[in-house]
């Protein structure tokens, strides 16, 4: 997916959703090939023009029973996800996916309805059983009532939805027994063991925990509506362990880093936006 300049329309139902939710509506342009096909402009392969359908052009994010929900529309599709962390593989019901691939597998029956199941290789695991055989989404996809182009899909990272012209009442009602459901299949993710990181970087574990982190949406989030206080904090006790964490970050070359590398790397991307922003604040 890539995101462009906003585009000036607007989806009623996210409106309607942000005032329900408190969430934060934001203009974007996200080709997604679930909803548009798209062709790069010539001599600027990193423009992207839709060819059929359209891109979303406007997300909404917010946090329901503690869980990060993610809304975008178009004129047609409005497409959510839940985020968390799940053992199922890829799994889509009722149309295939288009950002991973997609095999039909088996046929899930509920309601007197019959709902095609794709799997990346076609095949159904133990875990993909079990996350179908679940009562909450057997409910899920009974009250969705999907029609023809609309889908329901497990990730690792995210349980979501897409649907056509839905009304607020609809979407809502989806999103509630998405996160119902993403909470009763979630595993319990293992916190990462940042102690395993050199000596001379355990005294900022605490504000890794905090700032390291990985998607660069919910870390603008962040830093956005932090106070400056508190990024002038962040970058004061983060700026002089830079040079420290390049040469760490270094070792690795040639090879994958740690995940507590990887953390430590993040904070310190995390601290240099928050300088940047402390810079743009205080103007020339």
């Amino acid at each position: 997916m890539k995101m462009k300049k906003a585009m000036p329309t607007e989806s009623n139902v996210l409106q309607e959703l942000a005032k329900r939710f408190k969430g934060r509506l934001s203009q974007c342009q996200v080709y997604d090939a679930n909803v548009c096909t798209s062709r790069s402009v010539p001599g600027r392969p990193w423009e992207l023009l839709p060819v059929s359908g359209e891109p979303f052009f406007q997300m909404l994010r917010f946090t329901c029973r503690g869980r990060k929900v993610t809304v975008l529309a178009n004129r047609t599709y409005v497409h959510g996800a839940a985020n968390g962390t799940f053992a199922s593989m890829p799994l889509t019901i009722n149309a295939k996916q288009m950002l991973f691939r997609s095999e039909f597998a088996c046929a899930l029956h509920v309601g007197g309805q019959r709902y095609a199941v794709f799997t990346e290789d076609g095949k159904v695991s133990s875990v993909q059983k079990y996350a179908l055989s679940r009562p909450e989404l057997t409910s899920l996809v009974k009250e969705s009532g999907l029609q023809e182009g609309e889908s329901l899909y497990f990730t690792k990272g995210e349980i979501g939805f897409y649907l056509k012209r839905p009304g607020t009442d609809r979407t809502i009602g989806i999103i509630d027994q998405v996160i119902q459901l993403a909470a009763n299949v979630e595993n319990d993710e293992e916190e990462l063991n940042l102690e395993l990181l050199p000596v001379q970087f355990h005294a900022i574990i605490p504000t890794i925990k905090r700032w390291a982190v990985a998607d660069d949406s919910e870390r603008d989030d962040l830093l956005s509506t932090t106070p400056e206080v508190v990024l002038r904090s962040l970058t004061d006790e983060v700026i002089p362990y830079l040079d420290a964490i390049d040469s760490y970050l270094d070792s690795f070359r040639g090879e994958a880093p740690t995940e507590q590398a990887a953390a430590l790397g993040r904070l310190a991307e995390c601290a240099l936006e928050a300088k940047q922003r402390l810079v743009d604040k205080a103007g020339p």
